[in-house]
């Protein structure tokens, strides 16, 4: 109080009297004086003098009892806030029983008339009897609610407890002296962090702390969503009642969409480079390996934020800056989609053809393409429901027809003659081992967190990491070994193998009925990695910025790559070529970007904060200068260390002709441009990069205090 201001006595004031006087404590952010003003008022009214009669013994219980309802009844003019107990029944003690307690009362709520002993100030009175062999277990009170407004102050839905100083030095209340300095620093301003002055005997009781980001789901497990209904989700974080995802789920996720026949065609293309068989296997295992940095860490990031991968990306180069890799994303996504349409196409009228099902393969080609977008499109539309639905049955059927693949071609394996086959310059499984990374992991690293938000966040990352790459690895190493392996048995037709899988397994003299399961093996492994395309895709056309939501954005990429698609069809008939130079160059710039990407994801010691990724003002800045400057020096640099077959791309291995490199020689086509540049984006955080990411996560308190989240 200022002036000559008389502090008013804390038992006569009245319930608005104390709403108004704590308003005024809250209104002026003096929480410590809210919360003395509170204590000595309750204190005061339980210590009012309260004529109560105690019953002689335990028998007169009962009648004690009615006797204190009767006069409290009759009673006049008392406090409304009074604390009191005694319309409690006074227990019964069984002989041979002793009292346990499970809730306790500051006596002074209890006034006991002349003559009969008054319990000193801190004892405890019991309230249950249990048997002579049980322990005390006393409960703690609960805390009282904060108050959001003054207006919303209600000392009924307010309890106070009133506990002695040894029951408040159970509890790390940041006290001074023996508790000494125990201030939590998890939140600022926290209720807890109050330095209570000595003596007191009312005291906020520390709540269960949620680390900063985590979501917690309260009641039943999270339900998925029905297949059918059109998933709403687009740039935020998956909502964790959705969220039912196991780590094995990301098994055949990803097991479907990287189960096509260009696989097979790849395994011959290495072998048309000149690699024996066991440098076949070295250059895949290496490929795999190499793999797993941007599929496993980018899964591990999509379970964290349950955001897609391009929105994640933001945290490496700013909100603004990661436009860059975002379009470099879409155009990777709109060229594996063009040619896994092509693909399908091209498969389909090559069968008919040469089955003598159709004497043009113009009109099964179109035909084929028009069904596997459609199919696809359709899947990726209606969202994640129904493509993990759709990718176990996909799975399974990819599974039995690649087996039943084997079987029927094993007849047409030579194994004396693909193991005579003789090793080239081991330089050359470099170039092996780059084309299969470019391939498997550089092909889906910006897809790798779409299909992980849906990971519960329970569930282990590190086993959802080696599901998900185990689940995308195993068919491309099996269908690239086994390819290599049937080229280098018959060398007539490895050339066919690599241009053409179908036209050349049309060739094998297969059984009557094969076509059929022929043309199902390429089409659904082909739909399955068009639909994971496509889906991620609608996720990278949002994260740049278009505002058409989820399912029109996902129509958009659809009708993108047919487009291309039909193109492709048009235009190129030889699949060697396409995986040979142009996925090479695409390579170098999305390996650059993982790199960063990557690198980051393992520095990191605190997870994203998810509103700071979709608005400004957050954790992360705008712009990262740095990262952006090292992803366009490492894409130059790269694209200096490669070759092309292609007249438009000649230009590239220009560092090797100012080396004095010949781009084609066994150097020149190693294409270690690609494993430059992903080093380059490996070193980069590593050497430059740890003050901007420590400045991020010390930040994110604070984005959490400024966004409101």
């Amino acid at each position: 109080m200022e002036g000559d201001e008389v502090e008013p006595d804390p038992g006569s004031l009245t319930d608005d009297e104390v709403k108004e006087l704590v308003g005024h404590d809250l209104a002026a952010h003096d929480t410590l004086a809210a919360i003395e003003h509170l204590e000595s008022v309750l204190v005061a009214r339980a210590t009012a003098a309260i004529p109560i009669q105690y019953p002689p013994d335990a028998d007169d219980a009962d009648a004690a009892a009615d006797a204190d309802a009767e006069e409290l009844s009759d009673t006049d003019g008392l406090p409304t806030q009074l604390i009191s107990f005694d319309d409690l029944p006074t227990p019964r003690v069984e002989p041979g029983a002793q009292p346990t307690f499970s809730a306790w009362i500051a006596p002074s709520a209890r006034v006991p008339p002349a003559g009969q002993r008054r319990p000193e100030p801190l004892d405890l009175v019991p309230l249950e009897l249990a048997p002579r062999d049980s322990e005390p277990v006393p409960v703690v009170p609960l805390a009282p609610l904060p108050v959001e407004h003054p207006d919303a102050l209600s000392l009924d839905s307010v309890p106070l407890p009133l506990v002695g100083t040894g029951a408040i030095a159970a509890h790390d209340l940041g006290v001074a002296g023996p508790v000494g300095d125990a201030i939590d620093d998890d939140l600022v301003d926290d209720a807890d962090d109050v330095r209570l002055p000595t003596g007191s005997l009312a005291a906020p009781v520390a709540s269960a702390r949620v680390a900063t980001g985590e979501r917690i789901l309260f009641g039943d497990e999270p339900v998925p969503a029905p297949p059918f209904e059109v998933e709403d989700a687009d740039l935020r974080p998956t909502p964790v009642e959705r969220r039912v995802g196991r780590a094995s789920r990301l098994f055949w996720l990803w097991f479907a969409a990287t189960s096509s026949l260009i696989s097979v065609g790849v395994g011959a293309t290495l072998f048309t480079l000149g690699l024996s068989l066991r440098q076949m296997l070295v250059a895949t295992l290496v490929g795999v390996a190499l793999s797993f940095l941007p599929l496993g860490l980018g899964t591990l990031a999509g379970k964290w934020s349950g955001q897609p991968t391009m929105v994640v990306s933001r945290a490496t180069f700013g909100l603004r800056g990661n436009v860059v890799p975002a379009a470099l994303a879409l155009l990777t996504r709109l060229f594996w989609g063009a040619v896994l349409l092509w693909l399908a196409g091209a498969s389909a009228g090559t069968l008919f053809t040469a089955e003598g099902w159709a004497a043009d393969p113009v009109l099964p080609t179109t035909a084929g393409i028009v069904v596997t977008i459609g199919a696809a499109l359709a899947v990726a539309y209606f969202g994640y429901a129904l493509v993990a639905r759709v990718q176990l049955v996909l799975t399974i059927a990819s599974g039995v027809l690649i087996v039943v693949m084997v079987a029927v071609t094993w007849r047409f394996v030579d194994l004396p003659t693909a193991l005579a086959a003789p090793d080239a310059i081991w330089l050359r499984v470099i170039t092996g081992a780059v084309l299969v990374f470019s391939y498997l992991g550089l092909a889906w690293a910006n897809s790798s967190a779409d299909v992980a938000r849906y990971q519960r966040p329970t569930s282990s990352g590190a086993t959802g990491m080696l599901w998900a790459t185990f689940g995308a690895a195993l068919p491309p190493f099996v269908l690239i070994s086994y390819g290599g392996l049937l080229a280098a048995s018959n060398r007539a037709l490895a050339e066919d193998f690599a241009s053409n899988p179908v036209s050349a397994f049309s060739r094998l003299g297969l059984p009557g009925w094969y076509p059929v399961p022929l043309l199902l093996a390429v089409g659904l492994g082909l739909i399955s990695g068009l639909v994971l395309n496509i889906y991620s895709g609608g996720f990278t056309l949002e994260a740049l910025g278009a505002r058409l939501g989820r399912r029109w954005s996902t129509v958009a990429v659809g009708g993108a790559i047919a487009l291309a698609g039909f193109v492709l069809a048009a235009t190129v008939s030889d699949l060697s070529s396409v995986v040979r130079s142009l996925p090479t160059t695409l390579a170098v710039p999305v390996a650059a970007w993982a790199g960063l990407f990557v690198a980051e994801m393992m520095l990191r010691t605190r997870r994203f904060h998810q509103p700071s990724l979709l608005h400004a003002g957050g954790a992360y800045p705008d712009w990262r200068w740095t990262n952006l400057g090292m992803l366009a020096a490492a894409t130059v640099i790269g694209l200096g260390l490669i070759s092309s077959d292609l007249p438009w791309l000649r230009w590239e291995g220009y560092l090797f002709r100012l080396l004095g490199v010949a781009p084609g020689s066994d150097l020149g086509t190693t294409d270690i441009g690609v494993v430059v540049a992903l080093g380059i984006g490996l070193l980069t955080p590593i050497v430059a990069g740890v003050p901007a990411l420590r400045q991020q996560e010390d930040s994110i308190d604070t984005a959490a205090l400024s966004l409101g989240k």
